[in-house]
């Protein structure tokens, strides 16, 4: 007489025990922040903020429940946005070996309703190692790369949104 199983209820107790356990430590997206009732709506100005960075921040604002409005309570005003590439260090034949890839954003953060306004400078950097006879392949790393550290800078500028007190 063989012993028959039901999988089904096994595999659910299974999920549901797993879920439970990643939701009780803590865990959550990448990027995602928890958004007070009052900063769940922001207008944003980001003329100046470049193509790149204007997706970025606009989609983490969406991934993070923020709805982008023309009266909202808070302004969000983006004032210079640099990206730059340095060659940081050579090897014994004279060709670049390092380079230093640097995005710094400069944004105002403006509440309305009691008239405060902050304003922050944010860099971030990245290092990687360039390799001139797979010149193809390192293109596409800095890609990577700068697509990564805009995505970082659209986060941080978020929780810098979501620290700001405007009763200060």
């Amino acid at each position: 007489m063989a012993l028959q199983l039901n999988v089904k209820p096994l595999l659910a107790i299974t999920l549901a025990f797993t879920l439970s356990l990643l939701s009780a430590c803590g865990f959550h997206l990448r990027g995602a922040v928890d958004v007070s009732a009052d900063k769940l709506q922001l207008s944003l100005q980001d003329e100046k903020a470049g193509e790149r960075l204007s997706r970025s921040l606009k989609r983490s604002l969406q991934d993070n429940g923020i709805q982008l409005v023309a009266d909202a309570p808070y302004n969000l005003k983006v004032d210079k946005s640099r990206f730059s590439r340095e060659s940081v260090s050579l090897d014994n034949s004279a060709r670049v070996d390092e380079y230093s890839l640097t995005l710094t954003v400069d944004y105002t953060l403006h509440s309305i309703k009691s008239d405060l306004s902050k304003t922050e400078s944010a860099i971030i950097e990245r290092v990687y190692t360039y390799d001139a006879d797979a010149a193809a392949a390192k293109d596409e790393q800095e890609t990577l790369l700068r697509n990564e550290m805009y995505d970082a800078m659209a986060t941080r500028i978020i929780r810098s949104y979501m620290a700001f007190d405007s009763k200060k």
